[in-house]
């Protein structure tokens, strides 16, 4: 026992020394690759408190999709980090590693094609998927006919065998180029698809006003910004602080993404169930507007439930929280109880109006025209909230 206590203080004592030794340029390297994965560990937590909330399927594809996401940037940064410290620890790893980086830009145009849906023919194909598996897969067979030694030189001493195997370690450090590629071609691809959504939305409901999902064509835009940071490499070489700026951009991504997806600040295209098999069949979504909310309202009258809430008309108008109580706000000028209350007081004039409920007392029909009692009613009519 007294020996293992003192191999582990030795160990602490060679480690703490360690860290004395280690530059500002270290520290700077540390922090640097420590913020990525922190923030996107934190991102995919986020993803995942989140899930159960989730109003319509769509969303749980959506935040499944997103975590996916989060986590190939997690794993990718930690990589780097395991490149750092230990070159043969990430030989074994080098292959997930390529897998992660390319997979990143792959997952996150999965993301932009799900928000920007608006044609029920439209399917991913995943043969998107195809390239981020098949690169790994090549590099894992032919480092098994590498030895260990040359793939860890490789790492460590910047590849004094290059010669010999000039092929395998252009292969074997080819990550970086190949996740720029993939990034610049996905961006674009994405950016391609929001300026189509935006199109189609523009020509569906007329004078569109603010185009939807602004957030998502920012995130698009700062990985163009993100792509252009080897430019400023002899920037980078004057100050070490300056490393922080891509990072930065990285944790705006993250925050604007995550924000928006929690607060339900997108429409998604709806998802059923065909008769004939499990097979997930896509319905194009009506557009939301005053006319359709209007005949919804009046078909339905989903008001005469004391106990409504907003999330109980999401399915039936085929939107989500956000964007309706969004959509109450600008075209009412009040919020979705107001709303409701309003509603109510108005089918409160029909019955009153309507000689069939004549001998029912006010309470019976205050409860009939949706309020949870008469107190409730005198109060919204008190608030006289009947101006549209």
């Amino acid at each position: 026992m007294i020996i293992k206590v003192s191999v582990v203080q030795g160990a602490i004592a060679r480690f703490l020394i360690y860290l004395c030794d280690m530059s500002m340029q270290t520290w700077i390297s540390i922090l640097t690759n420590l913020f990525p994965v922190i923030s996107a560990l934190t991102c995919c937590l986020l993803m995942l408190l989140t899930y159960k909330d989730s109003v319509q399927e769509e969303e749980r594809y959506l935040k499944r999709g997103l975590f996916f996401f989060y986590f190939s940037v997690a794993f990718g940064w930690a990589c780097v980090i395991v490149y750092t410290w230990s070159p043969r620890l990430f030989v074994y790893l080098n292959s997930l590693c390529y897998c992660s980086f390319i997979m990143m830009s792959v997952t996150f145009y999965h993301v932009v094609f799900w928000l920007t849906r608006v044609d029920s023919s439209e399917r991913f194909s995943t043969w998107h998927y195809g390239l981020p598996v098949l690169i790994p897969f090549a590099l894992l067979v032919w480092s098994l006919f590498v030895p260990l030694d040359v793939q860890v030189a490789i790492v460590a001493v910047d590849s004094p065998l290059e010669d010999v195997y000039f092929y395998f370690t252009r292969f074997f450090t080819s990550q970086l180029m190949v996740a720029f590629l993939f990034c610049l071609c996905y961006t674009l691809l994405g950016l391609k698809r929001l300026f189509r959504y935006w199109h189609l939305t523009r020509e569906r409901s007329g004078d569109m006003g603010e185009p939807p999902l602004r957030w998502l064509g920012s995130v698009l835009l700062l990985f163009l910004v993100s792509l252009c940071m080897p430019l400023l490499e002899p920037l980078f070489a004057e100050s070490y602080w300056v490393d922080f700026l891509p990072i930065g951009i990285l944790l705006l991504q993250f925050s604007i993404i995550s924000y928006n997806v929690i607060v339900g600040n997108y429409v998604l295209c709806p998802c059923e169930r065909g008769a004939s098999g499990d097979r997930l069949v896509i319905k194009k979504p009506p557009l939301l507007n005053k006319e359709r909310f209007e005949k919804y309202m009046r078909e339905e009258k989903p008001y005469l439930n004391p106990e409504l809430k907003i999330t109980d008309l999401t399915g039936g108008l085929q939107t989500n929280r956000t964007y309706l109580s969004t959509f109450i706000n600008r075209t009412y000028g009040m919020n979705f109880n107001a709303y409701i209350n309003d509603c109510r007081l108005r089918e409160m004039e029909s019955l009153l109006a309507d000689s069939t409920y004549a001998g029912e007392c006010m309470t019976e029909l205050a409860i009939r025209a949706g309020f949870g009692c008469y107190h409730s009613y005198r109060r919204a009519k008190k608030r006289n909230i009947t101006n549209f």
